[in-house]
């Protein structure tokens, strides 16, 4: 039999650890295909510590990061859109769902992954991903769209299931402060996470088996994750509920709806 195949597609380096870096490391372990797509090398990222990168180095030290972390998982290398952090809004935004039409035929993957509309916490790029892969799970189907790929290893392909990645309500609840909401600062200015009630998500990820190889794969992102002043912030990962499950919409399926809650990214696919 064919293994399992999941494509997930996110902005930045490190994008994934967070939020799939479990469920990424599940499904490799069960033998899946697994393969991300990441837009950027992360060069607008801030830096931890100073000794590790700097402004002129920053995206090739990200890019290994990734590297470092995709080992971790047991994944493919990532593959890279070329892009450059910060200005995904303003591409081409066709030739950038055209690239990820392409990719989608060529590995053919039963599930794709990205974020859900709100981008997390509203960023530009991530909001921009979301909208490129989404769009890209139906055209890459679309024999019409792209007709230029569609030779060889490029011919349509219906992708099964398209998933977001999203936090709970629960959860950003328990990460706000002093009566303000959870939030990321941009440009100085603090974006709120976006929770979703519990009604909404329709599948949640059990990665307790793999909460070891998730926090590896974190600190894999040296430059974004201050491991030196880290010992306790990852004592309460490896214990937090949150850390342990990995919670998505799922937003399209060419397969019968789910009765109840989902608890498997390839159910009714094995």
């Amino acid at each position: 039999m064919k293994p399992l195949s999941l494509l997930a597609v996110f902005a930045h380096p490190d994008d994934e650890a967070y939020s799939v870096g479990g469920t990424l490391t599940r499904y490799a372990a069960e033998g899946g295909d697994v393969q991300l797509v990441t837009a950027t090398r992360g060069e607008a990222g801030e830096v931890s510590d100073a000794s590790l990168a700097s402004l002129a180095n920053l995206p090739m030290v990200r890019e290994q990061e990734l590297r470092c972390a995709c080992r971790v998982y047991g994944i493919r290398p990532p593959i890279f859109l070329d892009y450059v952090d910060g200005q995904l809004p303003i591409v081409n935004q066709g030739q950038a769902v055209g690239k990820l039409v392409r990719i989608i035929r060529e590995h053919k993957p039963q599930v794709l992954v990205t974020y859900g509309p709100d981008g997390i916490y509203g960023h530009y790029d991530h909001i921009a991903v979301h909208r490129w892969a989404s769009i890209a799970y139906d055209l890459a189907a679309d024999p019409n769209c792209f007709p230029e790929l569609s030779a060889a290893a490029c011919t349509p392909h219906q992708v099964s299931k398209l998933y977001w990645s999203v936090l709970s309500e629960e959860l950003v609840a328990a990460m706000s402060s002093k009566g303000r909401p959870a939030s990321v600062t941009m440009d100085g200015v603090p974006f709120a996470m976006v929770g979703y009630p519990r009604q909404q998500i329709t599948t949640r990820i059990d990665v307790s088996q793999f909460v070891s190889t998730k926090l590896q794969g974190l600190r894999c992102h040296a430059t974004q994750f201050d491991t030196r002043a880290a010992s306790e912030e990852e004592r309460e990962m490896l214990t937090s509920t949150f850390f342990r499950q990995e919670l998505f919409i799922r937003a399209r399926s060419d397969l019968a709806p789910a009765p109840d809650v989902e608890t498997d990214l390839f159910a009714g696919l094995r």
